[in-house]
């Protein structure tokens, strides 16, 4: 964890579980310290789903593999559904910070998903207990029905953690490949690095015009 003036920066990890422990560890935190008007920003890369790699994308919704448009929190052997849209406000800045940075940028739902092969449709895993064409039919799907544009594996724990905490999220993805056309990052080294760059100058941007 690092803080600069007012601002924390803390890797979670991949994935939703080990995400979640920091999360209510984080919480606790700011409640300790008697934080207000907080916002939580999550900064990563993503599958794309019909939109070109090197597209940064600000979440309007976190949806499950089940592509459910909710958290579904189980606690005690019971399962509670949970609200899962990022803060409307926040993802708005956020753009329009990526517009003055001339940053191909949109907005749009993402699938989080526990698993990063099977799961997410992938065929490039070591198991594969599907066709390309059940994969192509869960995919089209997803965009088509559910307004989803990307894939990664937290937005839909974290957007509903922070509704339940009541404090504003966003989850700021740039995507590395189109998923429609394939599962492999086809971009040179230098390319990826400077697609990584991009969530974290728009969000740099979004603290500096906030200062």
């Amino acid at each position: 964890m690092y803080k600069v003036g007012s601002a924390l920066s803390v890797s979670h990890g991949m994935g939703m579980p080990s995400f979640q422990i920091l999360l209510n560890e984080l919480f606790k935190l700011l409640a300790y310290a008697e934080c207000e008007d907080v916002s939580f920003i999550r900064l990563g890369t993503s599958g794309g789903l019909g939109i070109e790699p090197g597209t940064t994308v600000v979440s309007k919704q976190g949806y499950s593999s089940m592509l459910k448009p909710y958290f579904t929190q189980v606690v005690c052997g019971k399962e509670t559904n949970y609200e899962s849209m990022c803060d409307e406000s926040l993802r708005s800045q956020l753009l329009a910070c990526g517009k003055r940075l001339g940053t191909k940028i949109v907005a749009g739902n993402t699938m989080s998903c526990n698993g990063f092969y099977e799961e997410q449709g992938r065929l490039d895993g070591a198991m594969c207990t599907f066709t390309p064409e059940e994969k192509m039919a869960f995919l089209r799907k997803a965009h088509d029905e559910c307004g989803i544009v990307n894939i990664e594996m937290e937005t839909n724990m974290f957007a509903a953690m922070c509704n339940r905490f009541q404090v504003k999220s966003a989850t700021v993805c740039v995507t590395v490949c189109n998923r429609m056309n394939g599962d492999a990052v086809l971009t040179t080294e230098d390319g990826y690095k400077q697609w990584e760059r991009q969530p974290m100058e728009v969000v740099a941007e979004l603290i500096k015009s906030s200062m």
